[in-house]
């Protein structure tokens, strides 16, 4: 008879590697952080997987073989339970997964990292922007439809919706009451930018258009210092259209007469292996039911693809 422990201490090994933290892990698992410790020690000596906290991250040192196997297993039996191990994009607002999946706080603005961990099945679906994958796809993101496509080798995207980025900033900012606005207005105006590597393509972008200027600090999405700041009547920003209006209630940003010209694609990502599971329509068409009566539903700056 299968031991559900196995899978109950794989959570434990994976969630370390997602969160690199005992105390996150043991948190998250509703363990106790010395529970957490002992069970993936204990699931290490037994697989002899030498997984460890090394230089700084959680990991394995051998048999990887055995524990691929032992999370496309794992993987499987969530996704046909319809218990999806999934995160949102920093890019979709607050919009909130099926009330089964297993939705997890993993906040970070660096796409790479994110399309790692669902290649290494540590996470089965993500609901997020195709900007940074676009070297990825066959084609433009102005192409895309709601059908599924490869990204690289092991990776699928379901296109959902199509949105354009809008330029934010005070309802006192002095551009505000400029029109013809230029790039070199725009730089003129500090504005956050991710750090080199965590998003070439989206500030390269920027760059061209006089923004990205000010270091944002660590990748992890917070409104606080990457939109937020734009409080103060003197610094950019850039938001998805079902942040306008928050934004707007919150920090009295207003959008900006200029076109920055950023088409984004949010899509559902996950393993190839996900995708084609029999069981994948189902989650599709949940997803799709749960949005479009939600606040990305309701926002008319957003268009679902046909």
């Amino acid at each position: 008879m299968l031991d559900e422990q196995i899978f109950a201490d794989l959570d434990i090994l994976d969630y370390l590697e997602l969160f690199n933290s005992t105390v996150k892990a043991a948190e998250l698992l509703s363990l106790s952080q010395s529970t957490c410790s002992r069970r993936y020690r204990s699931m290490s000596e037994a697989l002899d997987l030498g997984f460890d906290r090394i230089d700084g991250s959680y990991a394995p040192q051998a048999n990887f073989d055995v524990l691929g196997a032992l999370r496309e297993a794992c993987q499987k039996l969530r996704v046909r339970r319809g218990r999806p191990r999934s995160a949102v994009g920093w890019q979709c607002g607050d919009c909130e997964l099926p009330t089964r999946w297993r939705q997890l706080p993993l906040n970070t603005m660096n796409t790479a990292a994110v399309l790692s961990l669902l290649d290494g099945r540590l996470l089965d679906l993500w609901l997020g922007s195709l900007f940074e994958a676009q070297t990825l796809l066959q084609g433009p993101l102005a192409q895309l439809r709601h059908q599924r496509i490869a990204l690289g080798r092991t990776l699928c995207a379901l296109p959902l919706l199509r949105l354009r980025v809008a330029m934010l900033a005070h309802a006192d900012h002095p551009l505000q009451r400029r029109i013809g606005l230029t790039p070199d207005d725009l730089a003129a105006y500090p504005s956050p930018a991710l750090p080199m590597g965590a998003a070439p393509l989206l500030n390269g972008h920027l760059q061209q258009h006089g923004l990205a200027t000010s270091p944002y600090g660590p990748c992890d999405y917070d409104p606080q210092r990457w939109e937020a700041v734009a409080a103060d009547a003197h610094t950019l920003v850039y938001a998805t259209p079902q942040r306008v209006e928050p934004l707007a209630r919150l920090y009295n940003l207003r959008p900006l007469d200029y076109n920055l010209g950023l088409v984004d694609v949010l899509a559902l990502v996950g393993h190839r292996d996900v995708l084609a599971d029999a069981s994948f329509a189902a989650l599709g068409e949940a997803l799709v039911a749960q949005l479009r009566s939600g606040p990305l539903g309701r926002c008319p700056g957003l268009e679902w693809l046909p």
